[in-house]
């Protein structure tokens, strides 16, 4: 078996030196690639569409929204983690949310570069709902959150109800919070940490039972 030797840097002929500058400088690269990717991950937006309302029975109704989720990255995947959605109808009360992921790959958990889903979400309004403000989630990276505080409303007309504990749900001014544990990765196989992402979607009007043509960004 004919065994290869490196000879001594003494010894390099021109041919050993450029064969060293090509490895070390395709090892520069990648290492550089690899933290830059780290460093800057790729970005995700999300928005509200088909924003509907219907009524089950006389204590029950559901409201049903498309989440708009896209990777604006040309080269990375973004992986979910945790993915979940609430419905806010006043500064104080919300209801949670169900997200369906299976419009996203791999069980739910991947979207692919350059691409756009659409993920049905619904909520249910009844005698149960949540009067207290969740914790949002912890964030590094020195990003100025205000712990315990809800979505900001706006000064938009309300159409309202009043259920059976006295709180007024806004259903024409309401905000869907976002949040999602996400991290990217390259088709080279270079990989992010892990990201808590939080976004808010205001002025969602549910107020029309066929309201279909408005897209409201989240930010």
């Amino acid at each position: 078996m004919k065994i290869f030797h490196i000879p001594p840097p003494k010894k390099w002929s021109h041919r050993h030196v450029i064969l060293v500058t090509l490895v070390g400088s395709l090892v520069v690269i990648a290492i550089t690639a690899a933290i830059s990717i780290s460093l800057s991950p790729a970005h995700i937006f999300f928005s509200i569409e088909d924003a509907t309302t219907n009524k089950t029975d006389q204590e029950t109704k559901v409201y049903n929204f498309t989440l708009v989720a896209v990777n604006s990255s040309p080269r990375m995947e973004v992986h979910y983690g945790a993915l979940s959605a609430e419905l806010w109808y006043s500064d104080k009360a919300w209801v949670p949310a169900v997200v369906d992921r299976g419009a996203l790959l791999d069980d739910g958990t991947t979207q692919p570069p350059g691409n756009v889903t659409s993920l049905a979400v619904s909520a249910e309004y009844w005698q149960s709902e949540s009067s207290t403000p969740p914790a949002p989630p912890s964030y590094g990276g020195g990003r100025d959150e205000k712990p315990g505080a809800p979505p900001p409303s706006s000064s938009a007309p309300p159409v309202a109800d009043t259920n059976g504990n006295g709180t007024t749900a806004e259903w024409s001014n309401s905000t869907v919070l976002v949040t999602a544990s996400v991290w990217f990765k390259s088709r080279w196989w270079i990989s992010t940490r892990w990201y808590d992402v939080r976004a808010i979607c205001p002025q969602v009007n549910f107020g029309s039972h066929r309201n279909t043509s408005s897209t409201v960004p989240c930010k």
